[in-house]
């Protein structure tokens, strides 16, 4: 990768598929990569969602909580979301690092997820239920911490274990 890497403190646990050319990606199970410590460029994502996602539930809005379940979930792009092409498109260039791959399928059913569970904590918000929206945004929260700090998908790891003859 781009030679910038953080500890793996979970190296046989990350999440993905190869990518069409033989390369492995980053979030494959077993990656070359992951066995030194993690690229950088699977976790920045991941983190800036967390951050992005803590600042609407502080401030309890609805709004800011209803864009996030879109553009931080894939939603709107079905192969990357938002915020890994602006990675792509801007940030990698300036540090000369690869491209993002494709967000493979048990990844994108774990942008779903995000998808309906921040759209319920932003609708739970308006209804005056905080308890509820801080709760559904926490659980957010805690899966794209856990991705960002290990490569490790809970929604990948669950669609795995859900679908497995599509997931082969």
């Amino acid at each position: 990768m781009s030679g910038l890497t953080i500890f793996n403190p979970l190296p046989n646990l990350t999440c993905g598929e190869s990518s069409h050319n033989g390369r492995a990606a980053i979030f494959e199970i077993g990656a070359e990569e992951s066995s030194t410590g993690l690229p950088i460029e699977g976790t920045l994502t991941p983190a800036v969602a967390v951050i992005l996602i803590v600042v609407g539930l502080d401030l309890r809005s609805t709004i800011w909580l209803g864009a996030m379940s879109l553009a931080l979930s894939g939603a709107l792009f079905p192969r990357w979301m938002i915020l890994d092409l602006v990675y792509n498109l801007v940030v990698r260039h300036l540090f000369h690092a690869q491209a993002l791959p494709a967000t493979p399928t048990p990844r994108r059913f774990s942008y779903t997820i995000s998808t309906i569970f921040l759209a319920a904590s932003a609708l739970s918000f308006h209804f005056g239920w905080a308890v509820l929206g801080f709760v559904l945004g926490g659980m957010v929260v805690i899966g794209a911490t856990i991705l960002a700090t290990s490569l490790w998908c809970l929604g990948s790891w669950f669609y795995r274990r859900s679908f497995k003859h599509a997931a082969a």
